[in-house]
């Protein structure tokens, strides 16, 4: 957390007194017991230093002044440079550093003892920096090697020493723009200068020559920071001192210019739950940023005014001088419509822009006084203090009140909870169904508690079955004047998948080569960890990726036709609630009468602590899925000994895969009352193989399908449905279509202990429907042969989430909130709104290319990580429960040269609209030929 306030300082004063020190602080006190992150810049050498002659701020303004030479130094912390109030603000990631290339070694930099001179220069530092000329700079040389690592300096400290302006291009990039305005807006006579109308400010106070999470290319010299320095260093700067935002908050600037990518990708997740126009996502190419109006909100004034700032995107002016020029027409248009929306104005009186609201006593206060403020008539405290700075300065309690107003800024801009109103907690989600309105839906009727019935009416209202009559009979009592729906298609219990891993289904598919044993093989496999591991922990540490990756799976769960998952457990840290989502999470429930299940995956350890873990598990009264003898050996085998030899084949027990298991252990689960989850696709791509049906089925132990996860597994539970068909029929043990449909409705639901409330089309049943095309009259062959282009709607609770354009609107819920979706050349309308989720501000499609853009670039999607959002109470946090284990004795130097790649294959959302798909599944080796080629899968999708 920033330190404690100091009450009787003005923020900008504050803040010049903090900042000057506090490399040394850190480097000094904080590292004590080993180096402080900050001290990376230390890292970066020491550079040639001046110091002014005479004590004291100099009576003009500027940065030439008589100067001494100070010795070789490490740069001192920079604060924001020009008119605290000015109304552009530039951002850049951190200070650039002149001296490090033998082009810039007679670059000199501000060493000051005296608060008032380092005051003073970053307020008047405009379009330069200073250096000493280049015939004085060899002449003192002497023709001796310089360079940041070299200790012997110039000359005597004190000795007076020639300085000039070095111009900077960045800089004199911003003047252009200014000058460019000027000229669009017909204002001849401004002053518009940088320093006046553009500050400029850095994320990160210290400088560097480059940002460097990661060695540069072709610079092996340059001080690498890593990750984790760098993350230590924005936690420190950026997020404890809040250096820069409290400097943004007194500012008040009416645009914001975001220098280059980097600092772009930084910025946008920081900020990211305080835009409140444009939705700029990490990642995003400049060009793209510039099409559009984005706009950060700083919050309100207690007197009601909005204030906030266009965000304005651009490449950077020395860096990319190219592009910054092809783009410095667009970066004006976005200033000239903050000119035309009367946000930016020029006041004929000084010549320059209208200073923001907010007051400012950075070059006349109490402290000391570095220069005239030519703004001081136009400034308006925020406290409301009176127009000018004299209210503020002539009596404490104008600056009292403005202190006080800019730390309710602070604090409702980072959601300090001892300054904002107790959090309300994330409400769980079957608070949709009271507001689900009457529907009548009619079609063929398959309510796996009876035969089907031909065409019939299902009764609808806040989200449960009401009745379920055939057509012609008279509607229910409430229905009398609500018009049936023709949904045109059959209606079926919403559809169930009993095992995932949803955090991983945006990964493409992965398989080991040669296929493999047990898990704990293909776990440790190096192309694992960089296919599957690395990528998500990259997605993993980034809060707005998590939340566009929930929303993403599912949605994809929707597509396939899914009312309720398995394997998303994503936890609120300050709250410990895990997340429940849109679509119902089997290990996150939120009703009395829907028990969460329990679920481990890693293998039971024989040893008598883990045996009575295990014990308690199957004892809470709830369903316990376990991944049993996932795999073909001895060892696989081995978990279900070892239960079996401890008393621990339960009726809560739910063996998921159950792969190496015989006709005698799935009659040991029969007798015991347990179930089977089967992963046939998976099974198959991992260990070549998959159970034996006829001993399953011989057995009589219940079972239902779950699809695993893309990485291996199936993309939806219809694709697994039919990989299960097919695998039956290959091993000569054809199952019946209606008992596949019970292990994807009815049967899935008993077993996960919910077959009370759904799995059924009947009276009091929760309102969760999958409603498909009529592609086969046999109502369960009809599921067995669908995909995700047959999906009419998908109903949650009483509410259509997804379905047909025109059958969604039938319904009402084709509203403006409703997101428009292409599947297998079909319109179709999302409706992903609801009262309590946090998502609700991101929609498909922008999730997907967030996504998308990451997978193709994890390099910068990792480095992007290294700026968290300021903390709004509501961060997420996955379990990535299928992450490489650490490396066993043998394995090390394999798994440490796996490095993290620089582009995964994004997974897409469907299977019928990824051609790609089949090319994918027939080059697997070891995966059977039954599912292979035209005859095989692929024959259900064409």
């Amino acid at each position: 957390m920033p330190p404690p306030p100091t009450r009787t300082l003005p923020v900008e004063v504050e803040l010049a007194l903090e900042v000057m020190p506090c490399q040394a602080m850190r480097r000094t006190y904080d590292g004590v017991g080993g180096p402080h992150p900050c001290a990376h810049f230390g890292e970066w050498g020491a550079f040639h230093s001046y110091d002014y002659r005479e004590s004291g701020a100099p009576p003009a303004p500027g940065i030439v002044q008589n100067s001494i030479y100070a010795g070789k130094r490490p740069l001192v912390p920079e604060i924001l440079s020009g008119c605290r109030k000015a109304p552009i603000l530039a951002v850049g990631i951190n200070p650039n550093l002149p001296g490090w290339t033998n082009g810039s070694r007679n670059a000199v930099h501000p060493y000051f003892e005296d608060t008032l001179q380092y005051a003073h220069h970053f307020r008047w530092r405009a379009t330069e920096k200073l250096r000493i000329p280049m015939a004085d700079f060899d002449a003192l040389l002497g023709g001796r090697e310089d360079g940041p690592y070299e200790t012997r300096g110039l000359t005597r400290r004190g000795d007076a020493i020639p300085v000039e302006p070095a111009p900077v291009t960045m800089y004199h990039g911003y003047q252009s723009l200014l000058d460019a305005l000027a000229e669009r807006m017909g204002w001849a006579d401004h002053q518009l200068a940088v320093g006046e109308d553009v500050a400029y400010a850095n994320m990160v106070a210290c400088g560097s020559a480059r940002w460097t999470t990661r060695p540069v290319p072709g610079n092996p010299p340059m001080p690498v920071m890593g990750e984790a320095g760098a993350r230590g260093i924005v936690k420190e700067c950026f997020h404890d001192r809040r250096y820069f935002l409290r400097q943004m908050l007194q500012t008040l600037p009416r645009v914001v210019i975001i220098f280059s990518q980097t600092t772009a990708d930084a910025f946008v997740v920081a900020m990211r739950d305080h835009f409140t126009k444009g939705d700029p996502r990490p990642g995003e190419p400049i060009a793209n940023l510039l099409k559009r109006e984005i706009r950060l909100s700083f919050g309100h004034t207690e007197d009601g005014e909005e204030l906030d700032a266009r965000i304005v995107f651009s490449p950077h002016a020395s860096a990319r001088q190219d592009e910054f020029a092809q783009a410095r027409d667009a970066i004006v248009d976005h200033l000239a419509a903050e000119v035309t929306a009367g946000r930016l104005a020029l006041n004929p009186e000084t010549g320059h822009l209208a200073r923001p609201r907010g007051g400012c006593l950075f070059c006349d206060n109490a402290l000391y006084r570095i220069g005239d403020c030519a703004y001081r008539g136009e400034l308006q405290p925020l406290a409301g203090a009176g127009v000018g700075v004299g209210a503020m300065a002539d009596a404490p309690s104008g600056l009292s009140a403005e202190r006080a107003e800019h730390q309710r800024l602070l604090a409702a801009f980072t959601r300090e909870p001892d300054a904002m109103p107790d959090e309300t907690p994330i409400q769980l989600f079957d608070d949709a169904a009271p507001s689900a309105p009457r529907l009548a839906l009619r079609g063929k009727i398959v309510p796996m508690s009876g035969p089907p019935i031909e065409r019939g009416t299902v009764y609808l209202h806040q989200g449960s079955i009401i009745d379920v009559r055939e057509e012609g009979a008279a509607p229910p009592e409430g229905f009398e004047t609500v018009a049936a729906v023709d949904t045109g298609g059959v209606i079926y219990p919403g559809l169930a998948d009993l095992h995932n891993h949803l955090a991983y289904n945006i990964l493409s598919l992965w398989w080991p080569t040669p296929k493999s044993s047990n898990r704990s093989q293909w776990l440790r496999k190096p192309g694992y960890k960089r296919a599957v591991g690395l990528p998500m922990e990259v997605i993993a540490g980034r809060q707005d990726l998590i939340k566009a990756l929930i929303r993403y799976v599912e949605v994809k769960l929707l597509l396939g036709g899914v009312t309720s998952g398995q394997g998303m457990k994503s936890k609120y840290k300050s709250s410990d609630k895990l997340y429940p989502g849109l679509v119902r999470n089997f290990e996150a429930s939120d009703d009395v009468d829907l028990t969460s299940i329990g679920h481990a995956i890693i293998d039971l350890k024989d040893r008598p602590e883990d045996i009575a873990k295990f014990r308690v598990s199957l004892s809470r009264g709830r369903k316990f899925f376990f991944h049993l003898s996932e795999g073909v050996d001895a060892n696989a085998h081995g978990q279900f000994e070892l239960l079996a030899n401890n008393g621990l084949i339960q009726p809560a027990l739910v063996g998921v895969h159950s792969l190496g298991l015989n006709a005698a252990d799935y009659a040991a689960l029969a007798a015991a009352g347990a179930a089977v989850v089967w992963s046939p696709f998976s099974n198959s791509v991992l260990y070549g193989q998959t159970l034996d049906v006829a001993a399953l089925t011989g057995s009589g132990a219940r079972f239902a399908l779950g699809s695993d996860w893309t990485p291996s597994g199936s993309r939806n539970i219809l694709q697994e449905i039919k990989v299960a068909s097919l695998t039956a029929a290959a091993q000569g043990t054809p199952l019946p279509a209606q008992q596949l449909v019970r292990a994807v409705t009815s049967d899935a639901m008993a077993i996960a202990g919910w077959g009370d409330r759904l799995g059924q089309i009947r009276p009091g049943y929760y309102a969760d429907l999958t409603i498909l095309d009529e592609v086969d009259p046999d109502p369960y062959a009809n599921l067995l042969r669908a995909n995700e282009s047959h999906v009419r709607m998908v109903i949650i609770a009483g509410h259509p989430r997804y379905g047909d354009r025109g059958l969604m609107a039938a319904t009402g819920f084709d509203g403006p909130r409703t997101e428009p979706i292409t599947v297998g050349g079909r319109d179709r309308l999302l409706n992903l709104e609801h009262p309590s989720s946090p998502l609700n501000h991101i929609g498909f499609a922008a999730a997907r290319d967030a996504l998308a853009a990451a997978l193709a670039d994890l390099p910068a999607a990792r480095d992007a990580t290294v700026f968290e959002p300021f903390d709004d109470g509501a961060a997420l946090e996955l379990d990535l429960d299928l992450q490489p284990p650490e490396p066993e004795w043998g394995e090390i130097g394999e798994l440490a040269d796996v490095t993290l790649p620089d582009s995964v294959p994004f997974d897409a959302a469907t299977v019928i609209d990824d051609p790609a798909y089949w090319t994918t599944i027939d080059s697997i080796p070891h995966l059977p030929d039954f599912l292979k080629g035209p005859n095989g899968l692929r024959r259900f999708y064409t």
